[in-house]
């Protein structure tokens, strides 16, 4: 028999400090909380509805595209070169325009965007990313190693002095008939002569004409560039608009400040003017796609044929001289004729001599 001392309870081996991780454990953020903070940022830089809500078309397409490739949740990290590769694809080939739009026909929802939507979409994608960057979301930036969307250059096909001459014909044929109707020849009148993009024409006041100077006063809060220009008129453009200032009095009651009114007293509708000039563009017989901003490239691109790309841009209120050359695409007989005259064979550089044709 022992006599050790008896033990309450058996030994048990002493415990070990448990190991833990240097780093703490974060919680993955999902793709679109981060990209609400996103869209709130650009809110606070005062961006405008139309620019914000590209970004939130971009954001709809992704976790679309995502969707047809996976169940699983979308984080940030998820957006790598190959996903973008493979989305850029996607919208180009795969993806349905308007779908589920109510206003648009089943047959005009086709698959594949256009070569420019794809492009936006995937610079809007990249600012988004280098926001990201720039908030230390990310460490490496998935479009340093992208190649690109490579697109085609579309040839813009703008409509000759004729044409425009042939619109302008039918629209003011029509405008004795009624209020709405004068009211379109004189705006086309106006976006051809002051090559207005169509949203800085249908905000235009009364007190935005410059009388004195027979000219418009664009102001920052309606420009696209946020800058404010002045677009000098012709005698016959500010004429028809002292006269449909006039024709604005008889409406009764509240309208709203501007020049260009519905019958309603209200601002027009840009796809409401669309539809009524492409009917004069049809009687007009012109056979070209016509959307309005076809109006202000047409009248730039003549403007260039005797103007200088300076006042242009001043006109046009781009503040960046590189983006008004766009516009010096010319037209293939203005082409032949500066060549015929300022060629190193043209008129111009011709030297007087005689012409021996014999031959020795």
């Amino acid at each position: 028999m022992s006599l050790n001392f008896f033990e309450e309870r058996p030994k048990v081996a002493k415990r070990q400090q448990h190991k833990r991780i240097a780093n703490k454990v974060v919680k993955k953020e999902k793709f679109k909380s981060i990209f609400e903070r996103f869209i709130e940022h650009k809110q606070k830089q005062n961006l405008r509805p139309g620019t914000l809500n590209k970004f939130v078309i971009v954001y709809k397409s992704i976790e679309k595209y995502h969707a047809t490739v996976s169940n699983r949740p979308l984080y940030l990290e998820n957006i790598t070169t190959d996903f973008i590769s493979d989305y850029a694809y996607w919208l180009k080939f795969d993806c349905i325009k308007f779908e589920g739009h109510k206003y648009t026909p089943e047959h005009a929802q086709t698959p594949g965007m256009s070569d420019a939507t794809v492009e936006t979409r995937i610079i809007n994608l990249k600012t988004f990313i280098n926001w990201c960057m720039k908030e230390n979301l990310i460490q490496v930036n998935p479009f340093d190693r992208y190649e690109g969307f490579k697109k085609d250059a579309q040839e813009i096909d703008i409509l000759t002095r004729e044409e425009l001459n042939n619109l302008l014909k039918v629209a003011k044929s029509h405008s004795n008939k009624s209020f709405k109707q004068y009211r379109d020849y004189v705006l086309l009148h106006l976006l051809i002569d002051g090559m207005f993009r169509i949203t800085e024409a249908l905000t235009l006041a009364p007190s935005d004409i410059d009388h004195v100077n027979k000219s418009i006063i664009v102001r920052s809060n309606n420009a696209k560039s946020r800058k404010a220009r002045t677009v000098p008129l012709s005698n016959k453009t500010y004429r028809l608009l002292v006269q449909l200032l006039e024709e604005n009095e008889a409406f009764e009651g509240e309208v709203d400040d501007i020049i260009f009114l519905s019958l309603s007293g209200r601002m027009l509708s840009k796809n409401n003017v669309l539809r009524d000039l492409r009917k004069y563009a049809k009687e007009a017989k012109i056979e070209k796609r016509f959307y309005l901003h076809l109006i202000r490239h047409s009248a730039a691109t003549h403007y260039l044929e005797t103007g200088d790309i300076e006042s242009l841009r001043k006109i046009l209120g781009h503040s960046d001289l590189r983006t008004v050359l766009i516009y010096a695409h010319m037209a293939d007989n203005t082409v032949q004729e500066k060549h015929a005259n300022h060629g190193f064979f043209g008129k111009e550089n011709i030297t007087s001599r005689k012409r021996d044709n014999k031959r020795k």
